[in-house]
């Protein structure tokens, strides 16, 4: 029987070699497109943000800050990661790190790294209590953004006379991309607070009069703050940007109005809020001085009983298409006591005369009361009292042009008929009045980058609400089900093999 002859290869060695070699080109090839396309990647960054929380996304204006900034800028997160803030602080700002390669950003948490957190609370000549902050640093100055400033909460239901008080927007973009802006502005406008006739004391720590809050947030806005008192020859310095009275209780005098006059005349910038409480429901010489800028203050109150607040004030909703209220739609202004404040019906205005516009409203359901105000019970006069909308706040401009950045020779008014909603206990708490001042401060200094409009993102609540035999249903797939699936597969798959 023949002998079956030796089987042969069924590659040769030269085959094997252009196969190897092949295959060599190949991963070369391959490794070739991989580097080309993390060159260009690397070169054309393009991030997509795909998560459905709006927290993270960046707006336009904070991108446009962040292409601003020219050096590099330290950021340090000081928090534990047991705040509730934690992930949304450290998420938010990853992301400004991605958009400005010059921002440098360092996570300190002080339960875990003890040391680092001295060290650095140290470094920062931070206090004790200070505690779950953010701290900007560049350009040779610090800003800080506490983690108490960045929520927003609905306090509807504890003024209501409830005990529930909800967060409901986060408000991380708008304080971190002010925080910014300050670091790459040049310079610090100087803000001073007439003082003499009882106003509210910008260095009180007192909490329902003390305005330390409000100078608190001038200077976390690169902002220096200062004093006032026009006696004798004083004049309005000329370094004041910005003059605020803050609720005068007395009578000022018509020498140091002819000074504020002076003073506004040459393009100076006010924030007046007028407080008929404060002054014993007396006038303090204001009243007439900014009618002839166009604004009428009444000798009232104003009641909004659709929006009123239980144990007094009303809660501000109608807000104007003015800069400085256009971002607050949605939002809530807390006044205590307000008095109307209008724009006063001229005929025949010049072309040059003051252009007064509303800020924020009561509801068509809103009224004034004058009479009674002294012993504590208004009354509704038909021949001086209205109802319907009544205005609260105005902004007055003269000299430039509306919508246009205003020069140095321009004249900007903000006048609101209340202050106590800007003193210590207020201003934190209550609804929006903290973007109130901020907004309306950035106006009045011309600030427009820090007009950005950035509203608190709000946060969204998911509830599932199921019936006592749906959790045990609930019960029984997690206990049993899902972990007993797979063990019947396995015991069908064994029993099958046996057979």
């Amino acid at each position: 029987m023949p002998h079956p002859s030796d089987p042969t290869e069924s590659f040769s060695s030269a085959s094997r070699f252009r196969i190897a070699l092949n295959v060599a080109l190949a991963l070369l090839a391959l490794a070739a497109l991989l580097a080309m396309a993390n060159y260009l990647a690397a070169r054309h960054f393009q991030r997509f943000l795909w998560a459905e929380d709006e927290r993270y996304q960046l707006s336009l204006p904070t991108r446009q800050v962040l292409a601003a900034i020219a050096n590099e800028v330290k950021v340090t997160i000081l928090f534990s990661r047991n705040n509730t803030l934690y992930s949304p602080v450290t998420g938010l700002l990853k992301e400004y790190g991605y958009a400005c390669p010059r921002l440098r950003i360092e996570t300190i948490d002080y339960d875990r790294d003890v040391q680092l957190a001295q060290t650095t609370a140290a470094r920062l000549q931070l206090s004790p209590e200070d505690s779950d902050l953010v701290v900007f640093e560049g350009e040779g100055r610090t800003r800080i953004v506490r983690a108490v400033e960045l929520s927003e909460y609905d306090i509807s239901g504890l003024l209501a006379g409830g005990k529930e008080v909800r967060r409901v927007g986060f408000k991380g973009e708008s304080l971190f991309t002010d925080a910014l802006a300050n670091l790459i502005e040049g310079r610090s406008p100087k803000v001073y607070f007439l003082q003499g006739h009882g106003e509210h004391d910008p260095t009180s720590l007192e909490t329902r009069f003390g305005y330390s809050q409000f100078t608190r947030l001038l200077q976390q806005k690169n902002i220096a703050t200062a004093t006032l008192r026009l006696v004798g020859d004083a004049e309005v310095p000329e370094d004041c940007e910005l003059l605020v009275l803050a609720g005068p209780r007395s009578r000022i005098d018509p020498t140091a109005l002819e000074k504020i006059g002076r003073y506004l005349d040459t393009g100076g910038r006010m924030l007046a809020l007028l407080s008929f409480y404060q002054s014993g429901y007396a006038q303090t010489g204001l009243e007439r001085f900014l009618a002839g800028w166009g604004v009428a203050v009444g000798d009232n109150l104003a009641l909004d009983p659709s929006n009123a607040v239980r144990g007094g004030g009303i809660l501000a909703t109608n807000f104007s298409n003015h800069p400085i209220v256009r971002p607050m739609r949605g939002h809530t202004v807390y006044l205590l006591v307000p008095r109307s404040v209008a724009p006063l019906r001229l005929g025949g205005a010049a072309g040059d005369a003051p252009k007064v516009e509303p800020l924020v409203s009561t509801s068509v359901g809103g009224r004034t009361e004058s009479e009674g105000l002294s012993s504590g019970l208004p009354e509704f006069n038909p021949a001086r009292d209205r109802r319907g909308v009544i205005p609260l706040a105005v902004a007055v401009e003269k000299g430039s042009i509306q919508g246009v950045a205003a020069d140095r020779n321009s004249t900007r008014l903000v006048v609101v008929g209340e202050s106590i909603f800007l003193a210590n206990e207020t201003i934190v708490k209550s609804a929006a009045n903290i973007e109130f001042a901020s907004l309306a401060v950035n106006w009045l200094l011309d600030r427009p980058q820090h007009l950005s409009g950035l509203a608190p993102r709000p946060i969204k609540e998911h509830s599932v609400l199921l019936s006592q035999s749906q959790v045990v249903q609930l019960r029984w797939i997690l206990l049993a089900v899902l972990p007993g699936t797979p063990l019947l597969i396995g015991l069908l798959v064994w029993w099958r093999r046996r057979r």
